[in-house]
């Protein structure tokens, strides 16, 4: 007997819509665990916290539209390389993208995430030891670093708002977001020093960054209309 694909359709605005059309254009968070290691709960839990987290913090900013989370809001991938493979192989002309690459080439691997990915925003949390978070063109990828930031276990800095902010800084690069032409007048905001000691209280996006994710697929209105279409 043939496997019969069952979709979830519901009516919305007077037509139907697959439920696998309403994970479009959502914020596609992967926690990437290596062959040598085991998941973390905690590092899990900390994930979903701090998206969730930014989702609030951007929508606030914005004065209403944020984006949406795909569901599962944290999906959990098992790698086939060992955790020290990530920001040691070579994979690039610059050593310090090599950790941003082998991360993206995993999840293209086993889940598809790509650059300019039409449908999602992928940020990939790697637990291979590394401190290069990078962030553009649709993805940010986060290395174990900011998994310890997160739960307060860095060895230097302990404030997991630090890296909740950090992780605020790379998804606007993935946003298409540019640190700012004037980095004294805009020292706090979160695409230049602000994710540091700042977030979340005084952090805050420059009107450029809002005309920008105004303009986006990937932001939507609290009746969750697109605000692109504006």
């Amino acid at each position: 007997m043939p496997i019969i694909k069952i979709f979830l359709v519901l009516m919305l605005f007077g037509q139907f819509v697959c439920a696998d059309d309403l994970q479009d254009r959502t914020v596609r968070v992967v926690y990437l665990v290596s062959h040598d290691r085991q998941p973390q709960p905690d590092f899990q839990q900390a994930i979903e916290k701090a998206i969730r987290e930014l989702q609030h913090w951007y929508g606030q900013q914005l004065s209403g539209p944020t984006f949406k989370l795909h569901i599962p809001v944290v999906e959990v991938a098992m790698s086939a390389h060992e955790a020290s493979w990530f920001y040691s192989h070579t994979n690039g002309c610059n050593r310090d993208d090599w950790g941003f690459n082998n991360t993206l080439a995993e999840v293209n691997r086993l889940l598809g995430g790509k650059l300019h990915d039409p449908h999602y925003i992928w940020v990939i949390y790697s637990d291979g030891p590394g401190d290069k978070g990078r962030g553009g063109d649709g993805v940010c990828c986060l290395p174990e670093d900011d998994l310890l930031g997160l739960v307060g276990r860095h060895p230097t800095q302990k404030k997991p708002a630090r890296w909740v902010g950090g992780l605020g800084h790379e998804l606007g690069h993935a946003f298409g977001l540019s640190h700012p032409t004037d980095t004294i007048k805009n020292a706090n905001a979160i695409m230049w020093a602000g994710f540091y000691d700042e977030y979340p209280g005084k952090a805050y996006l420059t009107e450029a960054d809002k005309k920008i994710l105004l303009c986006s697929p990937f932001f939507f209105d609290t009746t969750g209309k697109p605000v692109s279409g504006r």
